[in-house]
């Protein structure tokens, strides 16, 4: 990481000069998405807020550059439980130890196949290597998801929160909410009433086709046109419809997306393929903790007769966030 980053601060980054975004975005593992619904459920039940994550997450210092997002969010919250003192350190330690141990089985080398032969349907059968795989790859857990163990732990013991609680949110992560935004597009696309009512008052929208969105902030839907091209961001940190989108995808959260795409958006809206003409007008919305946006994406011409569910299915991601727009 360069002196200029440091220089500028963890969530300085607006208008910063960075590199080419990767536009990679690799599923989450395990304790990165439980490290996700965590840090939500405690939010939701204004354990903490954002603004005291965002806080604890500034004064990580160096540490900041030099560890992953999921990481800085689970040592913040954990810096935050210690001033607050749901927790002193010393059972922290006591718990993570105990997590930690459980994760502690013998490692089984698997087996020769050389040395396997049997009958399948009295036909002598032999294997070879590919048939024997790891259950996963890697080296198991980081360490930072036994700290969220931990955290979790100590919290459902003091009745703060429960397992289920966090069970629900990944399956909502998984299952529910990447999903919501795609049925609100397929209805704008299908229903001009419902486009008109979206784009004037877009919370109440959404909500009044039973679509409870559990978030205080406040939702704007803004309309590509053929005079303006809109794309969102969050220079401060990530803030992201997540219970309309689900998760924000790697490169959103990205320091190169969040301070170039105010600057150069052409440049960055080209390397996500989408070319805008030079006399449209491109807008750029900063996303923050009260107010957050989604992009209605123009209804592709070839969809004449499609019902609201064919509509859904065509819908993407990065559309609603401006990055690419349909063919």
């Amino acid at each position: 990481m360069s002196k200029i980053y440091k220089k500028m601060g963890p969530h300085d980054v607006g208008g910063e000069n960075s590199i080419p975004i990767d536009l990679n975005d690799p599923e989450m593992t395990h304790w990165e998405k439980y490290a996700n619904a965590l840090r939500i459920v405690v939010s939701s039940k204004r354990i903490i807020t954002l603004d005291e994550l965002r806080y604890h997450t500034e004064k990580l210092g160096d540490a900041y550059f030099e560890i992953g997002y999921f990481e800085r969010n689970c040592l913040s919250l954990h810096n935050i439980c210690l001033n607050k003192n749901i927790y002193d350190q010393e059972l922290f330690n006591e718990v993570k130890l105990k997590k930690v141990a459980e994760f502690d089985v013998p490692k089984i080398d698997l087996p020769d196949p050389k040395k396997i032969e049997h009958l399948h349907d009295g036909v002598p059968h032999s294997h070879e290597q590919s048939d024997f795989q790891e259950d996963e790859t890697g080296e198991g857990p980081p360490d930072y998801y036994f700290d969220t163990l931990a955290i979790a732990e100590i919290m459902i013991s003091k009745g703060l929160i429960t397992k289920e609680d966090i069970a629900q949110k990944i399956d909502q992560f998984d299952n529910v909410f990447p999903n919501r935004g795609k049925t609100v597009v397929a209805r704008a696309w299908s229903d001009q009433n419902f486009r008109k009512y979206l784009i004037e008052d877009a919370k109440s929208a959404i909500s009044d086709i039973g679509i409870k969105l559990e978030t205080f902030a406040d939702v704007i839907c803004m309309p590509q046109s053929p005079q303006t091209h809109h794309i969102v961001v969050c220079t401060l940190c990530s803030c992201y419809p997540r219970t309309l989108l689900g998760m924000p995808p790697s490169w959103y959260k990205s320091r190169s997306y969040r301070s170039r795409v105010v600057h150069e958006p052409r440049k960055v809206l080209a390397e996500f393929g989408t070319i805008v003409p030079k006399n449209k007008e491109i807008k750029v919305h900063d996303s923050n903790a009260d107010m957050r946006y989604l992009i209605l994406p123009p209804r592709p011409s070839n969809t004449d007769g499609w019902n609201e569910d064919q509509l859904s299915k065509i819908v993407e991601r990065d559309y609603l966030v401006g990055v690419r727009l349909p063919d």
